[in-house]
């Protein structure tokens, strides 16, 4: 239990949601998890029962390599997505790349940016999906 405390919360803004988001947090251990922006906080509590749930089956699509490129896009649109990553970003779909948003906005320090990380996951999605790729 202790490692999906950390699995999901790096999933989750791996993807997303879009936008930007993580480099995965696998392993509690693992040095390069302390570059994962939520790496130390506790997990917040679940909105529903299975919410988490969802958000993992979300993240299957998503490349760990895309994590943290999703991540700083998300908070500054200059850092573009490459064609790879966005095309994780179409694959995961719009209502997973919004539940990944949300996903984040639970965590105490991203929940003044809701609305923003919502918008620009919605608005990501759709550049994603006009580059055809």
């Amino acid at each position: 239990m202790v490692r999906l405390a950390y699995v999901i919360p790096a999933m989750m803004v791996a993807f997303f949601l879009i936008c930007n988001t993580m480099t995965m947090a696998t392993d509690p251990w693992n040095e390069n998890d302390k570059e994962v922006p939520w790496f130390g906080e506790i997990l917040p509590p679940e909105p529903f029962i299975g919410f988490y749930s969802k958000v993992v089956r979300c993240l299957w699509n998503v490349e760990p390599v895309c994590g943290l490129q999703i991540y700083r896009h998300l908070f500054d649109q200059s850092k573009k997505l490459d064609d790879n990553c966005c095309r994780n970003v179409v694959k995961v779909g719009v209502r997973c790349s919004r539940e990944l948003g949300w996903a984040l906005s639970l965590y105490q320090k991203f929940k003044p940016h809701k609305t923003l990380i919502d918008k620009i996951s919605i608005r990501t999605y759709q550049e994603c999906v006009g580059r055809k790729l």
